[in-house]
């Protein structure tokens, strides 16, 4: 039975980073519907994913509970690894033993002692001189690696087990097999090293210092409050230096020799795994390697700590040193029977068998994503692959998605995007306008002879009526359509501000002007500028816009060279403009200026008709908005809306089905739904209590039918006529006569 695997996804929390891939050294992550999935089979244990994930997506196995069940045995030990010096930076080594009693435990060990064992069996292991080379043991994710992905190479690891099973064994063999011992340190690794087969047994539950933090939270345990008090175990000696580089070397009294090169301190993830591929392919004659894959210890994952790693090795040395010099502790006796080797299995055969793919296969793979030369090999890192030929291989193998390739996904966003522009080119218009009212039809029979054209453009009607809408609609079918449309609302800025919005600034031109900045007239060239409110607008700047419709140029504030403009002006305004000029508010030359050509928008009183067809788009819309499924309304509602007088228009009516749609509970808007305004308005129309209520989608198509038969009457029954006068195509027309059942000639 394989061991239970330490670190897991949770599914969905997965944001597409793929950080994860790109720290893992065994590349243990496959990706799966964008979910990048841990690899047990593969997976190290090193702990590196649950470092780099911002969005906590990787989990741990927590130790918590086995730790608690531990500590309610007749006789339960934790055992702090001696990089706990370096996480607890701030508290004395005292304080933290105490602390950690407090959980209940009968006694607390330095897994340091554990270190001394096993340096013993080092010392006795190189001076027999049994290997060609030898590999340091004591990091459970160097031996976890070399099994699963380097097994050739086993040969080689020293057959002694680390200071952590060391001290389980030696305080198994003293207390007996009942006695039950917790580890607690910054490794994750150490989960799955103690339910390895060949060292199993040994320790009973792993801790992370974080899952510790967790437990003396849960107990309201204090580090700080509490009284330094003195270890369990004998005295560890050098066994401290074992978190730190070079550890191991000086507590077995080894020294580096860089001539000799036999032995050599190796630590952190790029180095181990380039010294690995060296002793694979023959090519490192050394006799010992000291080697971390973390840089030590001290830079475990599950420390946390403000100390950068030099000032954690300092902490970790002068521990050590406080350690040996005030200790009167007797040496242990060491037990009888105490064994300390272990063996190593071939953990490569866990691996599932992935094909290895040909190189045509790899050119196959990068000829999906647009990459059809070396050229094209950006090699950018995105995926978490360091190049597209090893993404490549990992997609073949089944551990990767293609689309994983950000320069992929960016071309074939910037190409959607290209066409989306191109479709809403085509759609937005006059489609955006719901209603098909005689009155707007006069609206659109404008806006379709005006807007090929350049000419100025006044739009006129009460706030609400969809003047932007009706300047959209006029950008869009004109020529200038692939240029920019940019809107302002006068009444919204102050006149100086204003000024600044529409002709820009220089540097200095004013107190707050600290750059160059181009105004909307630059902004818009080419294109349309729509100057919403325009009867809002100071005489002073009222002369510098007629200038720009005189003159085709304008300056910017603190110039004095004129910039030539190329815009269409669109102009709209509530007010009555005429009043304006008499009262000597306006310009009259402005006013022929912009009023080329004149579009006057109806109030919704003028066209009830368009009610029921915008209730019905704004009852669409907001269900979309807000997860609602309002399908109909019923008859007194819709009196109601249809009686109303509306003095805010069409927006005052969207804010009222907006409002009705969040409010119903059904699928059926009542008056109860609507406004209190509109509620009281209604109460005095009197309606039978035995009226059906109306199915929405019947009243819809009851007015297209009143609409079209209006249509066919002003034509004289001529179909392409009637189409014209509605603003659809004849082929059009004639579906929706067939589909309604229409006869005009009865």
């Amino acid at each position: 039975m394989l061991p239970e695997n330490v670190v897991t996804t949770i599914s969905g929390l997965c944001r597409r980073c793929y950080s994860c891939i790109r720290k893992c050294p065994a590349k243990a992550i496959k990706v799966e519907e964008g979910q990048a999935m841990v690899v047990p089979e593969l997976c190290i244990g090193c702990g590196h994913c649950v470092e780099v994930c911002t969005q906590n997506a990787k989990k741990i196995t927590s130790g918590v509970e086995r730790a608690n069940n531990a500590v309610s045995a007749k006789k339960s030990i934790a055992c702090l690894a001696p990089s706990f010096v370096a996480h607890y930076e701030s508290c004395h080594p005292g304080q933290v033993v105490h602390a950690v009693k407090q959980l209940g435990f009968d006694e607390v060990w330095e897994v340091a002692f554990g270190a001394l064992l096993v340096t013993q069996e080092y010392k006795k292991m190189l001076s027999q001189g049994a290997q060609e080379h030898f590999i340091a043991s004591a990091c459970p994710v160097i031996v976890t690696l070399v099994e699963k992905h380097y097994s050739d190479l086993n040969q080689f690891l020293i057959p002694v087990v680390s200071p952590m099973v060391a001290l389980g064994r030696y305080l198994k063999t003293i207390y007996g097999k009942k006695c039950k011992v917790v580890f607690i340190g910054p490794c994750i690794a150490k989960k799955e090293e103690a339910q390895d087969p060949m060292v199993q047994g040994a320790i009973d539950a792993v801790l992370t210092f974080s899952e510790l933090d967790q437990m003396f939270k849960e107990k309201e345990i204090i580090i700080e409050d509490q009284l330094p008090v003195e270890w369990d175990s004998p005295n560890s000696g050098l066994g401290s230096l074992y978190p730190i580089s070079g550890g191991l070397l000086r507590t077995a009294s080894l020294e580096l020799d860089p001539l000799s090169y036999e032995i050599i301190m190796v630590e952190g993830q790029e180095n181990c795994l380039d010294f690995l591929k060296g002793i694979k392919q023959d090519k490192n004659s050394i006799q010992l390697a000291d080697i971390l894959f973390c840089d030590g210890c001290i830079s475990g994952p599950m420390i946390k700590s403000p100390l950068n790693k030099y000032e954690r090795q300092q902490l970790v040395a002068q521990y050590t040193r406080e350690n040996m010099e005030g200790s009167t502790k007797k040496p242990p006796v060491m037990p009888d029977g105490l064994n300390l080797t272990r063996g190593f299995r071939d953990r490569s055969k866990e691996i599932p068998e992935m094909p290895e793919p040909t190189p045509a296969q790899i050119r196959a793979v990068l000829t999906e994503l647009g990459k059809f030369s070396p050229e094209d090999e950006l090699n950018c890192g995105a995926c978490g692959y360091s190049s597209c030929r090893e993404k490549a291989r990992a997609v073949f193998r089944g551990l990767a998605e293609n689309k994983m390739c950000l320069p992929f996904l960016i071309t074939n966003l910037e190409s959607y995007n290209i066409h989306l522009r191109k479709q809403l080119t085509s759609v937005v218009g006059m489609e955006n306008m719901i209603g098909n009212s005689l009155a707007m039809q006069k609206v659109y029979q404008i806006i379709n002879k005006v807007a090929p054209t350049d000419s100025t453009v006044l739009i006129r009607g009460k706030s609400g009526t969809g003047k932007e809408l009706v300047a959209q609609a006029l950008h869009q079918k004109s020529l200038r359509q692939g240029h920019a449309f940019v809107s302002v609302n006068c009444a919204a800025l102050p006149d100086n501000l204003l000024e600044s919005e529409l002709f820009g600034h220089t540097k200095g031109a004013f107190t707050g002007a600290v750059s160059n900045k181009k105004g909307l007239f630059e902004e818009a060239n080419g294109g349309t500028l729509f100057l919403d409110e325009i009867g809002d607008v100071s005489p002073q700047l009222q002369a510098k816009l007629l200038r720009v419709l005189q003159e085709g140029e304008f300056l910017r504030i603190g110039e004095t060279v004129p910039r030539k403009s190329d815009v269409r002006i669109i102009a709209a305004t509530n007010r009555d403009l005429e009043e304006l000029i008499e009262s000597k508010k306006f310009r009259e030359d402005l006013f022929y200026r912009l009023n080329v050509v004149s579009i006057r928008l109806p109030n919704l009183v003028e066209r009830r008709d368009d009610i029921p067809v915008l209730i019905k788009y704004f009852m669409d819309k907001f269900n979309t908005k807000h997860q609602k499924k309002v399908i109909s309304i019923n008859k007194r509602a819709m009196m109601a809306l249809t009686n109303a007088e509306w003095p805010g228009n069409v927006r005052e009516l969207e804010n009222a089905i907006e409002r009705a749609v969040i409010l119903c509970e059904g699928r059926e808007i009542t008056e109860e739904d609507l406004p209190p305004s509109l509620k009281v308005k209604f109460s005095t129309v009197s309606v039978s209590s035995d009226e059906e209520l109306i199915n929405y989608n019947r009243a819809v198509n009851e007015y297209k039918q009143k609409l079209i038969m209006k249509a066919l009457k002003e034509a004289d029954g001529v179909q392409a006529q009637a189409a014209r006068k509605l603003g659809i195509g004849r082929s059009t027309l004639n579906e929706i006569i067939k589909r309604l059942k229409i006869d005009y000639e009865s």
